[in-house]
């Protein structure tokens, strides 16, 4: 049995689908294409939709790109597909995702219990460095707790219930989507990383979204400081005030089971 991977691509992309589906290739996984969408494709009634400039300047400290916009339109549009199915977990790449490791040990022992990880998301690319707490080990690595994750959203497993949670929240877009999921106390969805990363960005792919983001940046270099500072100040009062007590989230109950002792981070 192979965990199914659903993977972000503008569709006329050639290069990074030709790539994808060799990686994937790699390790036998099945895998289906998500349609992305472009940000230029986005018309201005489209993003006044989709994204509220006013809840951005109270959340984050600059305004969104259009790509963006996009990225996290792309990854909801995943979600959806993920809860209608009928899979506990399912595997999130985007399309210029490269694995630094063998996925296959520890996706087999994940999915032997698929159904133990259907509340959760688990990054994969990237790993957290302060306050870790080992939740349990699958395969040869150990998952993680932190209230500090890293950036991206190259590669995560998610769950079907996890999914859900984060769908129902339905507000118009103000941060860019990894930055949403630090905010843990408005989601309320438990997300894991990894003791060693498992998936990279490609370096000789260009960022589009890093590409844009320069431009978006407010004008005078004391207008980004406030804003920054704005920003960091509601980040670290939310984390401080929302300590991470694992026995206490109800997501994290099926791991949490005889067994899978819970110790600090070495």
């Amino acid at each position: 049995m192979s965990i199914k991977t659903v993977i972000l691509s503008l569709p006329n992309d050639v290069e990074r689908r030709r790539f994808c589906e060799s990686e994937i290739a790699r390790f036998g996984l099945c895998h289906k294409f998500s349609d992305a969408i472009a940000g230029d494709q986005i018309s201005n009634s489209e993003l006044r939709k989709f994204y509220d400039a006013d809840m951005n300047r109270i959340k984050f400290k600059r305004p969104l790109s259009r790509n963006e916009v996009a990225c996290t339109l792309g990854h909801r549009q995943i979600w959806q597909e993920i809860v209608k199915s009928q899979d506990y977990v399912s595997l999130v790449l985007e399309d210029d995702a490269a694995f630094v490791q063998d996925p296959r040990p520890f996706l087999e022992e994940l999915l032997e219990c698929g159904k133990c990880f259907e509340d959760v998301m688990i990054k994969l690319d990237g790993i957290s460095r302060n306050n870790g707490q080992v939740i349990k080990s699958v395969a040869d690595q150990y998952l993680i707790l932190s209230d500090r994750l890293p950036p991206r959203t190259t590669g995560y497993i998610i769950g079907r219930r996890a999914a859900k949670r984060l769908l129902a929240l339905n507000a118009p877009i103000a941060r860019p989507i990894d930055i949403d999921l630090k905010f843990y106390w408005e989601h309320n969805v438990p997300i894991l990383t990894l003791g060693q990363k498992m998936i990279t960005e490609r370096e000789d792919f260009n960022s589009t979204i890093d590409h844009c983001r320069s431009k978006t940046k407010p004008g005078s270099s004391m207008a980004r400081f406030v804003r920054n500072l704005m920003y960091q100040t509601k980040y670290t009062y939310g984390r401080l005030s929302h300590p991470l007590n694992p026995d206490m989230i109800e997501g994290l109950g099926p791991l949490m089971q005889a067994g899978n002792r819970v110790r600090n981070r070495a």
